[in-house]
């Protein structure tokens, strides 16, 4: 009897066979992964990375260095360096879904970029040309990602990645320059807002001179570090906010008359506290103003951002 049923059931499957019907759980193929899917994780291919991302090291190294002590010079214009990676870091979780919805496949193209990167790298290094030695580091480090993430990866992150430039010091002559438009601008600046509090005061160059008190607006006061610092966090709130891109532009852009106004304010609390006060008092609050000051900024840049219309910082909710 089982012999029968057994003979029944063979040629009835073999009849679905012959007739064309698959059956209701056909066995799973076992496809071997794609070359591009595997491209990560192979053995030799994380051996060549590591390799690549050492020389890279050892080359950008004294570029690195040379910034790290740039952020911790006692007057120095960077002192917000530090902050500039968990900056991208929120940035690229901001991102988060987008990057996930982009394969990461290598991409030869960037080979293009990389080689004449470090190319560029090594000449600057050996001739110690600074500001060549940063690009060069950038420009190496943004090829590597492209090279090791693909085209599509990269673009998603492009401006998190891009944001790392403001991690490098600028050039000497625009520097200087920059910083002699900023210190003419806010002495003339605080000078007339003093004059418009009633405060006599009399200005020879950069020397505002009151009664009891006179402030020589030197280079660290002169408002160049204010407005690096400003427009860092303007472009990072522009970019984290949402709405249309010219309300985001309009707001990146309101960050360098407002790093002015705030410098100005400074200048003129500094003057009139030591007029008021003493120059004692004034010496307990001109460290740690500047601080204020930038901590000031980013709050008037987040209410201008809800002001014009944006809802969310990050993806939360602006209150």
């Amino acid at each position: 009897m089982c012999n029968c049923v057994d003979n029944r059931c063979r040629r009835a499957g073999g009849a679905l066979a012959v007739s064309g019907v698959m059956p209701a759980h056909p066995p799973a193929s076992h496809a071997p992964a794609s070359p591009a899917g595997r491209g990560l994780r192979d053995p030799v291919t994380l051996l060549l990375l590591a390799a690549a991302s050492a020389l890279f090291l050892h080359l950008a190294w004294p570029r690195l260095l040379a910034w790290s002590l740039e952020y911790v010079q006692p007057d120095s214009y960077y002192a917000y360096g530090p902050l500039v990676p968990p900056v991208v870091g929120l940035m690229l979780w901001h991102r988060r879904r987008a990057l996930r919805a982009a394969p990461a496949s290598p991409s030869w193209a960037a080979l293009g970029l990389l080689l004449p990167a470090l190319a560029l790298l090594v000449a600057a290094n050996k001739r110690e040309l600074i500001s060549l030695a940063s690009a060069g580091v950038l420009l190496c480090f943004w090829s590597g990602v492209w090279l090791i993430l693909g085209t599509r990866r990269a673009r998603a992150a492009a401006f998190p990645l891009g944001f790392l430039v403001w991690m490098a010091p600028l050039p000497g002559p625009l520097l200087h320059d920059g910083t002699y438009d900023c210190q003419q601008f806010s002495t003339v600046a605080a000078d007339r807002t003093l004059h418009l509090l009633t405060f006599p005061t009399h200005l020879s160059g950069n020397v505002i001179a009151l009664d009891n008190f006179t402030l020589f607006v030197d280079v660290p006061c002169s408002g160049m570090k204010m407005l690096l610092t400003m427009l860092v966090l303007g472009a990072a709130c522009a970019w984290l906010t949402d709405g249309p891109a010219w309300r985001r532009l309009g707001l990146f852009l309101f960050s360098f008359p407002l790093s002015l106004a705030m410098n100005v304010l400074r200048l003129t609390t500094l003057c009139v506290v030591g007029e008021c006060l003493g120059a004692n008092a004034e010496h307990v609050i001109h460290d740690g103003s500047g601080v204020m000051s930038a901590g000031l900024g980013l709050l008037l840049l987040l209410l201008t951002a809800r002001g014009i219309g944006c809802r969310t910082f990050a993806g939360w909710p602006l209150p």
